[in-house]
């Protein structure tokens, strides 16, 4: 391209220079066609934007991250004359087009056109461009290239991945039948030591054979009613200062972390609640399989944008004086406020587990992970290179 530009300039210099010497009808329409040649392919570039025609569709804009989707593009000439040199880039930075090259280039004759059946990918949750970028045209004399934005472009909404966990290893542990603390997530009941006179209706199990040959009436035990251990997980939706696509994986894996934990809980019908902040302190209690697909869908939204930090979400939890809960945090900052309010849950006679996402290993991330330990605080990082589901199940 360049070697023909430095040839059209000299054709034109030349020819300029040839007509000031010599004149004439002839030599100066010559001066003037190398002058309207250039003008002529620049023209033509822009009529062939205006004129050529891309389609293309993707099988569903809701889609999930990780998944194949059907993907078509089509490029035609309607036209009457040819289309030359037309490059088309598609977006490869966050989504992948299955046999396709991330520029492709093509030459269309009159009526002709070109298609490409395949599938895409994406790889990231939210809400962005897939397919083609930008499409650059090229003359017929290879003078110029002009590259045109795509002026409609096909945006994807991306769900993020529900890892499935067949056991969750960051829950406590379940404590003996004798211990009267539990942690279990199992809703049970318990004999008490009180007794009442038999009603109509009590299962005969509970009658203390006992009591009842020395009272000489019906006497039944109390029972009474263990609930189910509640679990709450903290969701730190505060910005991420790193580059773009790595910043885009911690927020997935932030998202996709508590997806995990509270699926994991909604499969056996076990309620949890999921706290956060977003333009305002948010609460979405899960107890069913309904209520997880609707955060599930709401989760494309979700932007990092918190202001408070999530040891401050802690603590305002805190202030409802629960025992025996199960407190879950992910977070991608580690910090000794943090560590604080950890120790707090653990003065309630609660527990706590922290899923940290972050690639940070230094020394004194180190030492706040060792003295969270120390203190009976799980802690579980997941790096960008692990998966989900190893780190929790483990």
């Amino acid at each position: 391209m360049r070697l023909n530009r430095l040839i059209c300039i000299a054709a034109i210099i030349g020819s300029g220079i040839f007509a000031s010497y010599y004149g004439g009808n002839a030599v100066y329409a010559l001066f003037y066609l190398t002058i309207l040649i250039p003008l002529i392919a620049f023209l033509y570039t822009v009529y062939v934007y205006f004129r050529f025609r891309l389609y293309q569709e993707i099988g569903s804009h809701l889609i999930t991250k990780g998944e194949w989707n059907d993907y078509s593009f089509v490029i035609a000439n309607e036209d009457f004359i040819t289309y030359r040199n037309i490059k088309v880039k598609f977006l490869s930075d966050k989504s992948t087009i299955e046999a396709a090259n991330q520029v492709t280039e093509y030459c269309l004759l009159p009526n002709e056109k070109e298609k490409l059946q395949t599938r895409i990918k994406c790889h990231y949750r939210g809400e962005y461009y897939v397919g083609v970028n930008q499409v650059e045209i090229t003359d017929f004399l290879n003078l110029f290239t002009i590259t045109y934005p795509m002026a409609s472009k096909l945006k994807a909404f991306v769900l993020p991945r529900v890892v499935q966990l067949e056991q969750l290893a960051i829950a406590p542990p379940q404590n003996d039948v004798k211990n009267p603390t539990r942690f279990s997530n199992d809703a049970q009941e318990e004999l008490d030591t009180e007794m009442r006179k038999y009603y109509p209706g009590d299962s005969r199990k509970r009658i203390h054979w006992k009591a009842t040959a020395r009272m000489g009436e019906l006497i039944s035990r109390k029972y009474q009613y263990i609930p189910k251990a509640q679990t709450v997980v903290f969701m730190d939706l505060v910005k991420i200062k790193d580059e773009e696509l790595k910043v885009v994986g911690y927020e997935d894996k932030i998202i996709e972390s508590v997806l995990a934990v509270v699926n994991y809980y909604a499969k056996r019908n076990i309620a949890s609640h999921i706290i956060y902040e977003q333009n305002g302190l948010k609460s979405f209690p899960i107890s069913s399989n309904d209520d997880f697909d609707v955060f599930y869908k709401a989760c494309v939204n979700l932007r990092f944008e918190a202001v408070l930090p999530v040891f401050e979400l802690i603590n305002a939890r805190l202030g409802q004086a629960e025992e025996g809960v199960f407190y879950v945090v992910v977070t991608h900052i580690l910090s000794k406020e943090l560590y604080l309010e950890a120790l707090k849950v653990l003065a309630c006679q609660n527990s706590i587990s922290i899923i940290f996402i972050s690639d940070d290993v230094s020394d004194d991330t180190r030492e706040l992970v060792n003295s969270m330990k120390l203190s009976g605080i799980g802690i579980y990082q997941i790096m960008s290179k692990d998966e989900i589901a190893d780190i929790l199940s483990q």
